[in-house]
């Protein structure tokens, strides 16, 4: 820490920057000299490096971007007890570099709150106001405080612990670097992150999503209830195409005697199209924007009380509860709470009989649905002559009922560019009669002995 001191005492902070995945630069500036210091998560475990390099990435992102320009560092301290290293700034705030798990992450605080972090994480640990400045011994819960160049000199013949006097051995030994740091991280003060922590931090992720995801919601739902001003206007336009009147510069004028409101109407229509087709674009419009109000609608409500909930479960300490929840409303955890990486290229709903519905997320899943996963007396569906989701319902040898393929061919109307056209029909046939043409695109396939089915999705 004395080292890393005296080469940033007084340093003005450069550009703070990364260009991989969870690895931050901060460049100190001192008359013509640079110092680079880095800091790099790397899995459960971080790593603190510096160098004098003076070199930038061509492709860099600019982080933690709230710290005011020209501060310039008036200390270096390291937490006595947890894994921090504090850098502070004569402006009143300070960069904590986190290294144990819980605080994984760079923080850049004044005061006691956080302006800014590297990484997502919603807050800072609790930890105890006690920093050590260069001058300060070493606390004796830090094994080797009192190690000796000549000492460091013998590591090469091996390194080993003593945690009763928490003192490093050295000189010739069975234990390697590995084992060493093993041994370490076994005896360190700090326990590794619990399920519970985790499962919570998944939780408070969600938590945003769904507030983010209502943000979207209540802004398609001010524009689809615009749609009574869409049917007035369409009115004018059927109003100007019977009585035969033409716009001019794209402009439509409608006198009060004919119009739907009894008053003067300037209808703007784009680039001078034709009035059929300015009708039948504002009919269209019309139909998506009342689709969407209730569908939207019903989301909203689900949504908000999904939030609710999740917000009440979250102050509950028993976590058994929380991961039910979040298993119930498609988060894939395993029964200890943690995430499973393995992402499946559909996803799954249940017909009225129970059976499994599959929906492809993409045009490469849709040939891995199709193909791979269902079986060959499943039900295949997609909509007809529009690209959109593949949609399998998974019978096995049972018969579905016609709810069930009412079903599954209303997810693959509205996981489909048709979706808000009203009216829409879907092919459907079991996977069976399904073939797929060599060398085609992604969810290229041939349907055979194929059936259709017309859903109304309004």
């Amino acid at each position: 820490m004395q080292h890393l001191s005296m080469q940033l005492q007084g340093c003005e902070l450069g550009l703070i920057y990364t260009y991989r995945k969870a690895r931050l630069d901060i460049q100190f500036l001192k008359a013509d000299s640079r110092f680079l210091l880095s800091w790099e998560k790397k899995g459960n475990q971080i790593t603190i490096t510096s160098s004098q390099s003076a070199s930038l990435p061509r492709k860099r992102v600019e982080v933690l971007k709230k710290i005011p320009a020209g501060s310039r560092v008036s200390g270096v301290r390291i937490h006595s007890q947890d894994r921090l290293l504090k850098i502070e700034m004569d402006n009143g705030g300070c960069i904590i570099l986190g290294a144990y798990p819980g605080a994984n992450n760079v923080y850049y605080l004044t005061g006691s709150s956080i302006e800014d972090t590297f990484l997502k994480q919603q807050e800072i640990p609790h930890f105890s106001d006690s920093w050590l400045t260069p001058q300060d011994n070493l606390p004796t819960t830090i094994p080797g405080v009192n190690t000796t160049p000549s000492q460091l000199l013998r590591a090469v013949d091996g390194i080993s612990t003593d945690w009763e006097s928490k003192t490093i051995q050295f000189g010739p030994t069975n234990m390697n670097i590995s084992d060493f740091i093993i041994d370490v991280l076994k005896h360190a003060n700090k326990p590794k992150e619990t399920t519970t922590a985790s499962l919570k931090k998944t939780a408070r992720t969600v938590l945003r999503r769904w507030k983010n995801k209502i943000g979207k919601i209540e802004s398609e739902l001010i524009e689809a209830r615009t749609w009574p001003d869409l049917e007035q206007k369409l009115h004018a336009l059927q109003v100007g195409l019977a009585m035969g009147m033409s716009s001019s510069n794209g402009v439509l004028s409608i006198p009060a005697e004919f119009s739907p409101t009894e008053c003067d109407l300037t209808i703007q229509i784009d680039d001078d199209i034709p009035l059929i087709q300015a009708i039948e674009s504002t009919a269209k419009k019309i139909r998506k924007y009342q689709g969407k109000l209730d569908q939207l609608e019903g989301i909203q409500t689900n949504a908000r009380r999904d939030i609710q909930k999740l917000e009440q479960i979250l102050l509950d300490e028993d976590d058994k509860q929380l991961l039910i929840f979040l298993q119930e409303h498609g988060e894939t955890l395993d029964r200890s709470g943690k995430q499973q990486v393995d992402r499946k290229p559909y996803k799954k709903y249940k017909s009225p009989s129970g059976f499994d519905i599959l929906v492809g997320r993409s045009s490469q899943d849709n040939d891995t649905l199709s193909f791979k996963v269902a079986n060959k007396n499943d039900w295949w569906f997609h909509a007809r002559k529009v690209r959109g989701s593949h949609v399998v319902l998974r019978t096995g040898s049972q018969t579905p009922q016609h709810i069930d393929i009412l079903a599954a061919a209303e997810h693959a109307a509205r996981n489909s560019k048709a979706k808000h056209s009203g009216i829409v029909v879907v092919q459907y046939c079991q996977r069976k009669h399904l073939s797929k043409p060599k060398g085609s695109h992604p969810g290229t396939v041939l349907v055979h002995q194929e059936k259709s089915i017309t859903i109304n999705l309004d």
